[in-house]
């Protein structure tokens, strides 16, 4: 099943932007999903398992484990086309 997942990281820390940046680089290096990011929040298309896998396999990088954050998904079991910009 293809899927949409919105992620929004909240780095719980003073220096949050690097930590927001090296989420954003590793979600890139995966080319069996594909990454949008927007001011707010990053979307993640693709086979509900590799995104599923993608998520967890974050969650084992040096960098997360070095820092308290919050990761916020909303899951769409739809492959929505957010390249076009928001759908209202």
């Amino acid at each position: 099943m293809l899927i949409t997942c919105e992620v929004s990281l909240y780095p719980l820390v003073k220096d949050y932007e690097e930590l927001i940046f090296d989420v954003i680089r590793f979600l890139k290096e995966n080319n069996q999903i594909e990454v949008r990011t927007h001011a707010m929040s990053t979307f993640i298309k693709g086979n509900a398992k590799d995104v599923f896998t993608t998520l967890e396999s974050l969650y084992s990088q040096p960098f997360m484990a070095e820092h308290t954050s919050a990761l916020v998904m909303k899951i769409i079991n739809k492959n929505l086309p957010v390249e076009a910009g928001f759908i209202f």
